[in-house]
């Protein structure tokens, strides 16, 4: 289930800096503290000119790589896969400390979750080393169930938490008082009625978090094993037939994740949400550096 991903959220309306990426980047700085060192060994010899001679030959290189590279579609695709991890490290970061402050460390889906983050990492090596059946594409899809695990996770929780902070039977006597007080004639009738309305709508969004939180467990069970299935897909040659069929299964079973969050989102996102400012503001600082 991709979270829209909330962690993510931003990499479209604020895109980096790509120039600015290439500047910074570690060959060009490199590059730089060389032509600085032979600026500084040319200029005993040969005084200023000697030491002009070298930067300005840099800057006019930098000029003419600033046309290109920003534009190549190889570096903003290197740039913004950058960016995305540190938005995803930075996301992942943060829910942790969200669940580790709900649950104990010894929890049993925090095995589950350490399983996850393995398969995840054994299937974009298995994708980088040698040909894999599964795009890059699928493999971004993939190694983004991490992030979604916790995310559902504290989804959850939070979940558990809402539903223990509501007692139906209570909300449901405030509501027949106030139904006794409008019928007995108080003055303040309009203010009574919208209680009411509100308490109502408290009450039916009480009653829906059952169905939303079966679905969010249902879908915490599916993530990992579905992840596993292409694994085993991969590592068993998903060429072969059957091991094909299983590798189209488990993608569509992520697929239909991703629709069941587009029906749960909403109160997903609003418990994930925190995570992706932080990430945004470290994705900021990170792409400085």
């Amino acid at each position: 289930m991709t979270l829209d991903p909330a962690w993510n959220r931003g990499s479209e309306q604020e895109q980096p800096s790509y120039l600015w990426a290439m500047l910074t980047a570690p060959l060009n700085v490199n590059l730089f503290l060389a032509t600085l060192a032979g600026s500084t060994f040319l200029s005993i010899p040969y005084g200023a000119p000697g030491a002009i001679l070298p930067l300005l030959a840099f800057a006019a290189g930098e000029a003419i790589a600033s046309m290109f590279i920003p534009a190549s579609s190889t570096f903003r695709a290197k740039v913004d896969r950058k960016l995305k991890l540190q938005r995803r490290d930075a996301a992942a970061m943060h829910l942790r400390g969200e669940i580790a402050r709900r649950c104990t460390e010894h929890d049993p889906r925090w095995e589950v979750y350490r399983n996850l983050q393995e398969r995840v990492r054994s299937l974009r090596e298995m994708g980088s080393h040698r040909r894999s059946a599964l795009g890059e594409r699928e493999l971004e899809r993939i190694e983004d169930t991490a992030i979604d695990y916790l995310g559902l996770w504290l989804a959850e929780l939070s979940m558990d938490e809402r539903q223990d902070s509501v007692n139906e039977r209570d909300v449901e006597r405030r509501i027949a008082d106030i139904g006794k007080r409008l019928d007995a004639g108080a003055e303040d009738g309009r203010s009574l009625r919208k209680a009411r309305a509100d308490l109502e709508e408290l009450l039916l969004r009480h009653r829906r978090l059952a169905s939303r939180k079966a679905a969010v467990e249902a879908a915490l069970l599916s993530l990992p094993d579905a992840v596993e299935e292409i694994y085993q897909a991969i590592i068993t040659n998903s060429s072969a037939a059957e091991g094909g069929a299983r590798l189209s299964e488990a993608i569509e079973r992520l697929r239909l994740e991703e629709e069941l969050e587009s029906s749960y989102g909403a109160e997903i996102q609003s418990i994930v949400q925190p995570a992706a400012a932080r990430a945004l503001g470290a994705a900021r600082q990170g792409v400085k550096s």
